[in-house]
């Protein structure tokens, strides 16, 4: 019994130690973008060159096998949370001046990577909360940068029929964990 565990012990030890060598923590770059068809990137198949997407896709791993909701909100959430919206109370984009975003007690993929160690950053449109405790330094990011609604709203401003006392003027925003968000440019 004694030499059955020492030829175990012996066997075990080189895999043990590459395990030990090689149990890095991946690099994670997941990027979600809004309107965009299965066949409209070159990778995809597409007649519309993107090299850049193209080549990063090529280094990494892709999901390729996914379902999403019917607008961004919802899908957004899904993502974040690993439920379905309905149970987050997002399963639709709020009108302007709705309550909206994800409870501050939802357990985000931001808080779970950076519980493990990784550093996490949000760039771009949130829009699954706007007010102070649904925010993404509030969602486990350590930093964001990016507006908080649709995207959309922006180029209502140019419109002779936009009013800001009824929809404000949309404003990049930047936050860091433990913070408070602020625009960054009044």
């Amino acid at each position: 019994l004694v030499l059955n565990a020492a030829i175990m012990l012996a066997t075990s030890l080189p895999l043990i130690a590459q395990t030990t060598r090689t149990a890095r923590k991946p690099n994670i770059v997941y990027i979600l973008v809004d309107n965009w068809g299965w066949g409209d990137i070159a990778l995809q198949g597409s007649t519309t060159p993107s090299p850049r997407i193209d080549a990063f896709a090529a280094q990494g791993m892709r999901l390729t096998n996914f379902n999403v909701q019917n607008q961004c909100t919802p899908t957004r959430s899904a993502i974040m949370t690993g439920r379905y919206p309905v149970r987050s109370g997002t399963q639709k984009v709020p009108a302007p001046g709705e309550p909206q975003g994800m409870a501050p007690w939802e357990y985000t993929i931001a808080e779970l990577l950076s519980d493990s160690g990784y550093a996490t950053a949000a760039y771009g449109k949130w829009h699954i909360g706007d007010k102070d405790g649904r925010l993404p330094n509030d969602q486990g990011f350590d930093e964001w940068y990016g507006i908080k609604e649709s995207a959309m709203l922006a180029s209502f401003t140019t419109t002779p029929q936009f009013d800001p006392e009824i929809i404000p003027i949309p404003r990049i925003w930047a936050g860091k964990k433990g913070g408070k968000s602020t625009p960054v440019k009044e």
